[in-house]
């Protein structure tokens, strides 16, 4: 049962407030108003505290959705699934549920207002970055204030990111144009020269628009189908691609790194295949150049048909991590090396 007192308050910051949060390591509730002024309520649990934030959400919920008994089951299936109806959006900020935000987060009808409000109800919450995250995915969040505040936000907490997808997502999130300065984005792609996870990122998002800091220059083959590695930034990004796959050491970034390749370099005769023989099977029945650039036909072509169906399965079977990663596939990966090295080389 609520203290009568923290009733009382809550239900007149329910009655006054846009946006409600709840703050479970400092028990507090903070409210906004429509002034965008904050609002906080010190919560005074006699017993065990958890079981008191509860019956908080329970009194928000009951009050502003009028439903009984705690957060609506059908709400927890559709949050992450961006099936919330536009109507509920605005109601769902004044739970002080997390998985709501989530919820919002998701929508597709989310404007500019509700963004804001959104990325209020997220901070200070264990999922802030998970809700930020899912923000930069929307195309109309990238040109706003909001936007830059949470990819300045995922920057920050890049460091404290241990799940390796998360690092690749995050830094392709925060890279798209206009969210963070240039100065963060080289300090980003220094950072990436240790871990590579950085460089994964930039290499889906950033392709045509990666720094040179190698002052790498340009090819001129003459073959239609090497037209595709001509320019300086392809070969800024083919040479990023040696770096990452040199140091490979954990799977998400290998498997992420070939998907990349592997889109980048496809061509229409060849299609992926989850072993180097038959890519090469295609190779040979394609017809063969008579000058000195079959060396490099024959690389991109391999190139192409490479995604992470050439790995996934042998990683799976042996459980591989760290350096055991190269180890094991050596075959596989040093073709690929070999096949980077003669597209870098003129």
């Amino acid at each position: 049962m609520l203290e009568p007192e923290d009733t009382l308050k809550l239900n007149v910051l329910i009655a006054t407030s846009i946006a409600i949060r709840i703050d479970t390591y400092k028990l507090t509730v903070v409210g906004l108003n429509a002034q965008l002024k904050e609002q906080t309520i010190a919560l005074r649990p006699p017993g065990d505290t958890r079981v008191y934030l509860e019956d908080v959400k329970k009194l928000l919920v009951s009050q502003v959705l009028g439903a009984m008994g705690g957060y609506p089951s059908y709400l927890k299936r559709w949050s992450r699934m961006g099936q919330v109806e536009s109507s509920n959006l605005a109601s769902l900020l004044k739970l002080g549920e997390v998985e709501a935000v989530v919820a919002v987060s998701n929508s597709t009808n989310l404007d500019e207002k509700l963004l804001a409000l959104t990325w209020w109800c997220a901070t200070n919450t264990d999922n802030q970055a998970e809700i930020g995250r899912f923000l930069l995915t929307k195309p109309f969040v990238l040109v706003t204030q909001t936007g830059r505040e949470i990819a300045q936000y995922l920057l920050e907490f890049l460091p404290f990111v241990n799940d390796i997808e998360q690092l690749i997502d995050t830094t392709s999130l925060v890279l798209q144009k206009g969210l963070i300065s240039q100065k963060d984005q080289d300090k980003l792609w220094r950072q990436g020269q240790r871990k590579t996870a950085f460089l994964v990122g930039f290499a889906e998002r950033m392709q045509g628009n990666l720094p040179n800091d190698l002052n790498l220059q340009p090819l001129n083959c003459k073959h239609l189908d090497l037209q595709i590695i001509n320019p300086e930034q392809a070969q800024v990004f083919l040479t990023a691609l040696v770096h990452i796959l040199k140091k490979i050491n954990q799977e998400y970034v290998l498997y992420r790194a070939l998907e990349v390749l592997g889109q980048y370099m496809s061509h229409a005769d060849i299609k992926p295949e989850n072993t180097l023989e038959k890519i090469n099977q295609q190779i040979n029945q394609l017809p063969k150049t008579t000058d000195s650039e079959q060396a490099k036909l024959t690389a991109r072509l391999l190139l192409a048909g490479v995604s992470e169906r050439l790995v996934v399965s042998t990683i799976s079977a042996h459980n591989l991590t760290g350096s055991a990663i190269r180890k094991k596939l050596a075959p596989v990966l040093e073709p690929i090396q070999k096949a980077l090295k003669t597209l870098t080389s003129a």
